[in-house]
């Protein structure tokens, strides 16, 4: 389960609470209740044991507003306004983010199911990092048993996606692949470039309080690595991030 996807639910069951304030209770395609613990603390949910009147939302795999359809290669996306989720952080959570106020965070790291062609490419994330410190601007990052450490950057150990959500509301400014933490950016209102290269766009899953690296015309939705999405990310350059980021960063505020 896409934990991008579970910050979007909690955006769509705040739309569906202007209209009906009932808890929102969230099914799968065959209409069974499930929780995400992306969801805990949010009052718009029905809890899996809550017996009052409810509204129900179908969302699971497969089945997500900004998709259209499916082919052999990949998805077909439709275009949709991405609503802005919301993530109710514990105090302890809160804690662990306060650790870490103020940090540019570099995120190269990609789940293991998730598309190839989102990887903007390790040699390019060395470099942006590598500019940004001879800048005098250090670099923070998460660790991850699927990412090596960037040369040279801060590596912030978190054992729960929350966690890392709290230090992703104290950052001064987040550079990331699209995916869960850059909605996690959205709903704090972080500062955030997020590179989505070719395989989807803005058009689905962006915010336009972001900075957004799209370079790819039709997004393809390709599952295995294609020609496409390599010169879609080839054409987002080291130097293009780089001024982004610097752009952003005379203009944001530590705390």
């Amino acid at each position: 389960m896409g934990l991008g996807d579970e910050l979007i639910v909690t955006g769509l069951a705040r739309r569906m609470q202007r209209r009906n304030a009932a808890p929102v209770r969230v099914l799968d395609q065959r209409g069974r209740p499930r929780w995400s613990p992306v969801w805990e603390n949010n009052p718009r949910f029905a809890a899996l044991g809550y017996r009052g009147k409810v509204q129900t939302l179908v969302n699971a795999p497969g089945q997500r507003d900004y998709i259209a359809g499916q082919r052999l290669e990949g998805w077909v996306w439709r275009e949709w306004v991405c609503p802005l989720g919301e993530i109710y952080l514990t105090d302890e959570e809160r804690t662990v983010g306060s650790r870490y106020a103020g940090r540019i965070l570099l995120e190269p790291a990609l789940k293991p199911e998730a598309s190839p062609n989102k990887d903007w490419g390790w040699d390019r994330w060395c470099a942006l990092s590598a500019h940004l410190q001879s800048k005098g601007y250090p670099v923070s990052q998460f660790a991850s048993q699927h990412c090596p450490p960037l040369p040279g950057a801060e590596i912030i150990k978190t054992t729960s996606f929350r966690q890392a959500c709290a230090v992703l509301e104290r950052a001064r400014l987040a550079i990331l692949p699209e995916g869960g933490l850059h909605h996690a950016a959205a709903a704090f209102g972080t500062a955030a470039i997020v590179i989505f290269g070719g395989y989807i766009s803005p058009a689905q899953t962006g915010y336009a309080h972001h900075v957004n690296l799209f370079s790819g015309g039709t997004p393809c939705g390709r599952r295995k690595r294609c020609a496409h999405c390599a010169e879609a990310m080839g054409r987002i350059s080291v130097k293009k991030v780089f001024e982004e980021a610097t752009s952003l960063l005379r203009v944001i505020r530590l705390d």
